[in-house]
């Protein structure tokens, strides 16, 4: 039985791997392929290009601190791995109210 007939994968790039990006912190690698993985998940169709996630959402998915996932995505949008924005949600069904409260989205 082969390695690769069960479970998800999800492609990822190696340009995280390659020596121009050795200085990027463990933090940083880690949040790059999370990332990958929620982009994989949650966008693909024509309407929906990136997805929002919560600096506290990411920290307990990843159990690092809040801290260590704001240097990490500093550090890949400095090297334009990732881009962040802010954007708010729908609240209501019929789509009229959105959120008071802003979230991070990424485009990976």
């Amino acid at each position: 039985m082969s390695k690769r007939t069960t479970g998800n994968f999800i492609k990822l790039p190696r340009e995280i791997f390659k020596e121009e990006y050795r200085h990027l912190s463990v933090y940083a690698k880690l949040l790059y392929v999370f990332l990958h993985e929620l982009d994989a998940r949650y966008t693909g169709t024509k309407k929906i290009e990136n997805f929002f996630r919560s600096n506290e959402e990411l920290a307990n998915d990843l159990n690092i601190s809040v801290s260590s996932v704001k240097r990490a995505k500093q550090e890949l949008r400095k090297e334009g791995l990732i881009k962040t924005g802010y954007i708010h949600w729908w609240i209501d069904r019929e789509h009229t109210k959105k959120s008071k409260r802003k979230v991070t989205s990424f485009t990976v």
